[in-house]
């Protein structure tokens, strides 16, 4: 097992981190931390560990994004199995054996998915959402991961290094949707199993999270539509889940001066006739529908 974390300026957390994999009963791993151009000690940091335990592997490259960083370590990593870690995260001492017994009892899914909390200003919260929440722990084959909500999606994701390899490993040309675009990519060429046992805890507020309003629209994965052309064409279940979900990624954009004008030439492109009545009104008339809502929350 390889655990890939990408690091760039994160020498607050990056040692809670590596010490929470260092703590895993599943000792078979090594791990891989990717500095992509960090400016502060994040890597002085990383190497004082590295004193601690071998497993530890550093790799220098110039700043070139989180994507590029992530490919990186998959293409050098030794592992037949790639478990992604953000450097401000944190994994319980069980996940790489909760991820180990999950890969050994479906050897051949694409996508293997763990639960996890989400930690904001001091609280924790479960960060799967309400429909998976109150159905207890579920564990094992998802028959079809695009007949939902993305709370399938919801969790730590791992594949094999040969599958993400062929898949195309992350596009580097995206910085907000990149980790979606890899795992919807995985799920249609092997499918998916899941465990929905939280292992890992997700810090959204630590340092150097980028949160920004409004990122440029060519780094979203919404600009991206035509790669899965083909997908959407030969599986209406995956069309229907692709454009619902980029829709909701897109309208924000209709909204905004600077880039309403290329939003409307991607919202063409999807297939409205699947979808419910509101959602094409959303995306034709996206200011009387904001105003609509909005009149209409105020009312309730």
């Amino acid at each position: 097992m390889s655990v890939v974390i990408p690091l760039y300026n994160k020498e607050l957390s990056i040692s809670g981190t590596l010490r929470s994999v260092l703590a895993q009963t599943y000792i078979d791993y090594e791990i891989l931390v990717v500095n992509d151009g960090s400016t502060d000690t994040s890597a002085e940091v990383v190497r004082q560990m590295m004193i601690e335990d071998n497993r530890i592997r550093l790799i220098e490259q110039p700043n070139a994004g989180v994507s590029a960083a992530r490919n990186t370590g998959i293409l050098n990593a030794r592992g037949e199995y790639i478990a992604f870690l953000d450097a401000d995260d944190l994994w319980t001492s069980d996940y790489l054996e909760t991820l180990d017994k999950l890969i050994h009892d479906f050897p051949d899914a694409g996508l293997y998915c763990i639960g996890y909390w989400a930690i904001q200003d001091s609280q924790m919260f479960n960060g799967l959402l309400p429909s998976i929440q109150e159905s207890g722990r579920i564990r094992g084959r998802v028959d079809n991961p695009w007949r939902g909500n993305t709370d399938l999606f919801a969790g730590s994701s791992s594949s094999s290094r040969e599958r993400l390899i062929r898949v195309g490993l992350f596009d580097t040309r995206m910085t907000h949707g990149e980790d979606l675009d890899l795992f919807w990519r995985v799920v249609l060429d092997g499918g998916m199993v899941r465990d929905s046992k939280c292992c890992a805890f997700y810090r959204m507020d630590s340092e150097n999270r980028a949160m920004r309003r409004f990122p440029p629209l060519e780094k979203l994965i919404v600009s991206y539509v035509d790669k899965y052309a083909e997908a959407r064409a030969a599986n209406n279940e995956f069309r229907r889940f692709f454009d619902k979900e980029m829709i909701y990624r897109l309208y924000p954009y209709l909204l905004n001066k600077e880039y309403a004008e290329d939003a409307r030439k991607i919202a063409k492109q999807f297939d409205y006739g699947q979808l419910k009545w509101s959602m094409r009104f959303r995306m034709q008339c996206p200011k009387l529908y904001y105003y609509i809502k909005k009149y209409i929350s105020r009312s309730i």
